[in-house]
């Protein structure tokens, strides 16, 4: 064993804060598989051997942003490129997310800084709508960063813009547009997005008001080590000042069709590594997700003895995710939720099928009989 590791280890069997030395201890350890056994020990003594996944739909409701991100793949110029432009209307984002039945205990919704959509007067109806019609879906929509634009545009602050969306049935805010958190890194790759400050702000609010969060860290472009570590210290603490982050989600950079197409792709090896990072220096969030979507299957499955505890969500067998898959993920749209279940057992681990805030379900719970009568006519919108 890395002799390195060892009052590490000590301190995370106490419950003892890591430090940002001991962040980087572990990123630069050559002992994976010590690194790996601590990680997973740590993430049974929080969920035993459960490892969860959720049935969702996953929508992205417009592909039209004026954010300007150097790592994106997703966006599209309205005026230069009208013909790849998507832009939902709200009777085709319900219709969309019910074309598949109504047996899903999340609905997971994500778009751009898009100045005909980021609105209350669009949110606000089709998010009621969500709540009369299918009660038992919790709506994790928006990040921070769509929060801050929404705010921008209806010259509201962030408590209140949060009261509004609270009172329409929000549940949990999605954890991107955290990116890095090191400003001068930040400047680099995403100028025009909300800043660490607000990203933070924002989340402590929701967390307040009663709305849950997840959190990410998108990795494998122009940061160091030194900003990876920092950023998981500053959700760490942001934690401890206001309790209300279910997960955190690593982002593997991908690089295709964008301006930082240099860098990356991320190795698998540095992939499980920031599980177990994330795992060891995030003592106080319960959760760590392993986003199939992004790093795979396969590597997701490993991940599982890193420290991860969560394979998200099956996503519809009609959904199309747009972020990643521009960007050259090649995980595909869609799994069955049994497949979820077979890899998490063969990985050794129990599967539990959960929602937004991990309210835990059986695996074959249905949907009341009211909700599965809203699906005809919304269909037929399509």
């Amino acid at each position: 064993m890395d002799a390195a590791l060892r009052p590490i280890e000590r301190k995370i069997e106490e419950d003892v804060p890591l430090t940002i030395e001991d962040g980087l201890t572990l990123y630069r350890t050559p002992d994976i598989h010590n690194l790996g056994r601590i990680a997973r020990a740590a993430k049974e003594r929080k969920t035993g051997k459960n490892v969860y996944y959720v049935l969702n739909r996953y929508i992205n409701s417009t592909n039209v942003c004026y954010a300007g991100c150097k790592f994106c793949s997703f966006a599209v110029d309205e005026f230069k490129d009208r013909e790849h432009v998507v832009r939902m209307t709200a009777d085709h984002v319900f219709a969309q997310a019910i074309a598949t039945g109504t047996n899903f205990n999340q609905i997971h919704i994500v778009g751009g800084h898009d100045p005909r959509q980021l609105s209350l007067d669009y949110w606000v109806p089709l998010m009621r709508r969500f709540k009369e019609e299918l009660p038992h879906v919790q709506l994790s929509l928006f990040t921070a960063a769509e929060l801050e634009y929404m705010a921008k545009r209806h010259r509201l602050s962030f408590p209140q813009i949060v009261a509004e969306l609270k009172a329409a049935g929000l549940d949990n805010v999605n954890g991107g547009g955290a990116e890095i958190f090191a400003e001068e890194t930040r400047k680099k790759i995403c100028p025009n997005k909300v800043s660490s400050e607000s990203w933070l702000a924002i989340h402590e609010e929701l967390h307040r008001q009663g709305i849950a969060s997840n959190a990410t860290m998108l990795y494998g472009h122009v940061e160091s080590l030194e900003d990876r570590v920092d950023h998981l210290v500053r959700l760490r603490e942001s934690q401890d000042r206001s309790p209300g982050y279910n997960a955190f989600i690593p982002l593997a950079f991908h690089p295709d069709g964008n301006e930082l197409n240099d860098c990356g792709p991320t190795t698998g090896l540095d992939d499980v590594r920031t599980f177990a990072v994330a795992r060891l220096m995030l003592h106080n969030f319960d959760h760590v997700k392993a986003y199939w979507m992004i790093q795979g299957l396969k590597v997701c499955q490993v991940a599982l003895h890193f420290g991860a505890d969560d394979m998200d969500g099956t996503h519809g067998s009609t959904d199309e995710e747009m972020i990643y898959h521009s960007a050259g993920t090649q995980s595909g749209q869609y799994v069955d939720d049994r497949e979820f279940r077979r890899l998490i057992e063969e990985a050794g681990f129990v599967p539990v099928r959960r929602n937004s805030t991990y309210d835990t379900f059986p695996h074959d719970w249905a949907p009341p009989a009211a909700a599965r009568e809203a699906v005809g006519e919304a269909v037929g919108a399509l």
